[in-house]
């Protein structure tokens, strides 16, 4: 069957409309979440001691404390593709939605992946974000880290 320019282009249209909001982050994702230290499980620098993650429309902010006082932050910005803050400028990201519940983060630095995160929704009070990660030096390992919505 043929269709006229004008239906073929509606029917594109309609497709990438209709892709575009498969590739939509579920709100639920939205709002504080703090770390389950003892359900969460981390590589060979050892887990912190507290952690707090931020979602919004815009991306995330997170925050780690570990036990000997260091605290790390960083945050992704989505807006426009994947931007970070707080981490060195040879490195860079990728998003991409999964399903609307699940988050898929690629970290980089130069060419080679550092990090490959899974987000993940597993219910409307906790995520799991399951990570593979390539250091500079050293073996590749997973971290798993739980996450409990904060009552708001």
């Amino acid at each position: 069957m043929r269709y006229s320019p004008a239906v073929s282009l509606a029917l594109a249209l309609s497709l990438l409309v209709q892709r575009a909001a498969a590739q939509q982050v579920d709100p639920a994702l939205r709002g504080n979440w703090t770390l389950n230290v003892a359900r969460s499980t981390f590589g060979p620098d050892g887990a912190p001691s507290a952690g707090t993650v931020r979602w919004t429309e815009h991306g995330w902010v997170l925050a780690l404390a570990f036990p000997n006082g260091y605290v790390y932050a960083d945050a992704v910005v989505t807006d426009h593709g994947c931007a970070l803050i707080g981490i060195p400028a040879d490195y860079t990201c990728r998003i991409a939605v999964i399903t609307p519940r699940h988050v898929r983060f690629t970290l980089r630095q130069a060419a080679t992946i550092r990090r490959i995160g899974d987000i993940e929704l597993v219910d409307s009070n906790t995520t799991r974000a399951t990570h593979q990660v390539s250091p500079a030096s050293g073996a590749a390992y997973t971290e798993t880290s739980i996450w409990l919505r904060d009552q708001e």
